[in-house]
């Protein structure tokens, strides 16, 4: 399994979001709940299995802190830095 935490960049590997660009919200059992601020928010975010996805390497340490510590995220701020990223 891979070493995936929340505040981590991910990009989908299989459905109809394959190369689409999200970061992990939070992680249960053998699922990734993924958020892009845009088709997928914090209220609702998207059910993935770590299989689907492939990681960029890249961690946001402050959404990281902020998921961890339960603190409210917009979904603005999920936008910006999917967009400052250019990973694809």
């Amino acid at each position: 399994m891979l070493q995936i935490k929340k505040g981590d960049v991910v990009v989908s590997t299989k459905g109809r979001d394959t190369g689409k660009v999200y970061i992990v919200k939070n992680i249960e059992n053998d699922y990734l709940y993924l958020v892009d601020g845009r088709g997928k928010t914090i209220s609702n975010p998207k059910k993935k299995k770590f299989k689907h996805i492939r990681t960029a390497n890249i961690c946001i340490e402050a959404l990281n802190e902020k998921f961890e510590r339960n603190e409210k995220v917009q979904d603005l701020e999920i936008r910006k830095t999917i967009d400052n990223l250019n990973i694809i």
